[in-house]
């Protein structure tokens, strides 16, 4: 019990102690903590302003069978403005010197994604508002013409497609009706045949019935041809079916089947700074200074009283 009552003893003179010196190098302590708030203030109003401006945008999307898919992912569109003649592009726009290094450049944008959504959220960065505004708008304009040339590409393929469908119909119609002319042409041997069938019928002759018998066969002939040759019209009627089913699909998509990329939300003139933050910086010097400075008061006490019991050892 009187152990106990003996550390509390000490612990209550020990934090005594501590307010004492405290207390006792107090001019000190707050010399160092004005030095460095003042230091830091000084530094955050030398620091050039930053300021951001935002945008969003949706991507556009193309739809494959019942469900729509975005048109190029995040990872591939951050690919793009990683490569180095994207970025000396965006700086040479930007009418940033020449010699600008890429990490910089880098910096003074940023493409995110809005979670669960097909939404990018562009920032730009400038020592502006004006400057912040005109990086946004850049890299968006970027990102829509290059979405723009891709539903171009894709439109392209489609109209070739489409020319293709619309060729291919027409080489069946020239095939029809190529097919109905010798129809005609079968027709026409075959009234021909049965004429002439009609006008022996009475013959008596073996020779006049070997010849009826050549028509018979001939005019079978002609009733084969012609049923193939309808055969195949019907074939090529049904495969021009099929194309022009696929035609409609085609001019479908081309359609309704893709939603092109645009501005959800377009980007405004921003009228605050995002750095430096000085308030912050100063509160944040203040805790620091605050601590150096108390640090500092013990350090100085410590050495103060080693020194003294150095000397008074000799």
């Amino acid at each position: 019990m009187e152990n106990q009552e003996k550390n509390y003893n000490d612990e209550e003179v020990d934090l005594k102690d501590y307010i004492n010196v405290i207390i006792k190098r107090k001019r000190g302590i707050l010399a160092i903590f004005f030095i460095i708030v003042i230091a830091v203030a000084i530094i955050s109003l030398i620091l050039p302003q930053t300021f951001e401006a935002v945008t969003l945008v949706k991507l556009g999307q193309i739809k494959n069978q019942s469900v729509f898919i975005t048109l190029e992912n995040i990872d591939d569109i951050k690919a793009i403005f990683s490569r180095e003649n994207t970025l000396k592009d965006i700086a040479l726009k930007l009418g940033l010197p020449t010699n600008t290094p890429l990490a910089k450049i880098t910096k003074i944008f940023s493409i995110e994604p809005v979670e669960k959504t097909s939404l990018l959220k562009i920032k730009g960065r400038g020592a502006t508002p004006q400057k912040a505004l005109e990086t946004t708008n850049l890299i968006t304009d970027f990102i829509i013409n290059r979405h723009q040339n891709l539903f171009l590409e894709a439109e392209k393929t489609i109209n070739l497609e489409i020319e293709t469908i619309i060729a291919s119909q027409e080489k069946i119609k020239k095939n029809i009706e190529q097919i109905k002319t010798e129809i005609n042409r079968l027709d026409n041997d075959a009234k021909f045949y049965t004429k002439e069938i009609s006008q022996r019928d009475e013959a008596q002759s073996e020779g006049q019935g070997q010849v009826v018998q050549a028509y018979i066969n001939l005019l079978a002939g002609v009733k084969d041809a012609r049923d193939a040759k309808e055969q195949q019209i019907s074939d090529l009627e049904q495969q021009s079916a099929n194309l022009n089913q696929n035609l409609q699909q085609k001019e479908y998509e081309k359609t309704y089947q893709v939603k092109p990329t645009a501005i959800e939300v377009a980007a405004a003139t921003p009228n605050k700074r995002i750095a430096p933050k000085r308030t912050q910086n100063v509160a944040i010097a203040a805790i620091l200074g605050l601590f150096i400075g108390i640090l500092w008061a013990f350090m100085v006490e410590y050495y103060e009283k080693n020194f003294k019991k150095n000397k008074q050892a000799y």
